[in-house]
């Protein structure tokens, strides 16, 4: 067994991030055995949990060691791929503090300039929803797939949604979804897709493909995944002296139902674009809270934290946000029932204490219960 800590924390045995977060401990399993891609699957979680945690030289060195151990295997390529991608763009917007002082500043690429934020889901034939799970509605009857599997076609579908409403090259994705084919056989899997998911929606106009490009039909389409992206942009660019911000970040909010098809993550194109809406999404929690909090809205922002635990169980700092919360209404008890949860959620899912951070306000707690 080989051991990767994160960084500078190579010489510690427990190690921590520069940012005070705990670093996470990942091994790997020499040789080319039968679990290489789930060793590959994991270490790239990993590292998106690292990034999380602002661990950026940590979340590096995992996915070097991830990029070693895939040589060979497209799709685990492709996974660590995507990650190095986003590892880039965050130190990049590390670099320019104009554009890291707007956290969700990488979004406006994402929605681009459209209105699907304004756009009601009843005014479009096909509906999709991508955020908490999947799910195709088309004509108001939802889509139940029936006897005969359809499982290409819909994996389409999820890389047309990945793209945001932006056209997608036949080339790619071709290659993201048939990585093990040649070029000649997966350009003509694609084309069958395209035909059977045409079918699937009921109108060959749905999916446009045009300059060996494919997107899908925004008159026709209406995507969750690109009204949240806008609808959160617009709420924090707004910001909390706007008026109507609390409005439009509750109903962003609204959108988001869980993190982007989550009972999928072998899905390489999801991968990257889960996190980044994550990311979005935790951002806006947070500046939601931070305007309740403001306005001595406890309630209020409970609500909001304890609704974020339910779509995310593994969010330290929004436990730390609802035990402030029940702290200053003279919840007690509740404020350690949630310290609990949060260290039982923790070691459950990730083999790891809570931060030293969340450990002092709970002994605060303990002193003056």
């Amino acid at each position: 067994m080989v051991q990767y800590l994160p960084g500078a924390a190579l010489s510690r045995g427990d190690p921590l991030s520069p940012g005070g977060d705990r670093g996470r401990l990942f091994r790997v399993r020499r040789g080319r055995s039968a679990r290489d891609w789930l060793d590959c699957e994991s270490l790239t979680q990993g590292a998106l949990q690292l990034l999380r945690d602002g661990d950026v030289d940590g979340a590096r060195e995992v996915i070097a060691n991830v990029l070693l151990l895939a040589q060979g295997r497209r799709r685990a390529w492709s996974d660590a791929w995507a990650v190095r991608s986003l590892l880039r763009s965050r130190v990049q917007a590390m670099e320019r503090p104009h554009v890291a002082s707007r956290p969700l500043a990488s979004v406006s690429a994402i929605a681009g300039e459209r209105r699907f934020a304004d756009i009601k889901p009843q005014s479009r034939p096909i509906q999709i929803r991508a955020l908490g799970g999947f799910d195709l509605t088309i004509d108001g009857i939802p889509f139940t797939g029936g006897v005969k599997p359809q499982r290409r076609p819909l994996d389409l579908l999820k890389a047309l949604v990945a793209v945001n409403g932006h056209a997608a090259s036949s080339s790619e994705l071709a290659d993201k979804l048939w990585p093990d084919s040649d070029g000649d056989t997966a350009r003509n899997s694609l084309q069958v897709a395209v035909h059977r998911l045409r079918r699937i929606l009921g109108r060959d106009q749905a999916v446009v493909v045009q300059d060996r490009k494919i997107h899908l039909d925004h008159a026709l389409c209406w995507v969750d995944l690109w009204a949240f992206a806008e609808e959160a942009e617009c709420a924090t660019r707004a910001g909390s002296a706007h008026p109507d911000f609390a409005q439009r970040a509750a109903s962003a909010l609204e959108l988001y139902r869980g993190h982007l098809v989550t009972e999928e993550p072998e899905q390489a194109c999801m991968l990257a674009l889960r996190e980044r809406m994550r990311h979005a999404w935790l951002c806006l929690v947070k500046l939601l809270g931070d305007y309740y909090e403001v306005r001595a809205d406890w309630q209020r922002a409970g609500e909001l934290y304890q609704q974020a635990l339910e779509i995310d169980p593994l969010a330290e700092e929004v436990y730390r946000r609802l035990m402030g919360c029940q702290q200053r209404t003279g919840q007690r008890a509740e404020a350690i029932h949630t310290y609990c949860r949060c260290r039982e959620q923790l070691v459950a899912a990730l083999g790891v204490p809570p931060s030293e951070e969340t450990e002092r306000l709970y002994h605060r707690l303990r002193l003056v219960a």
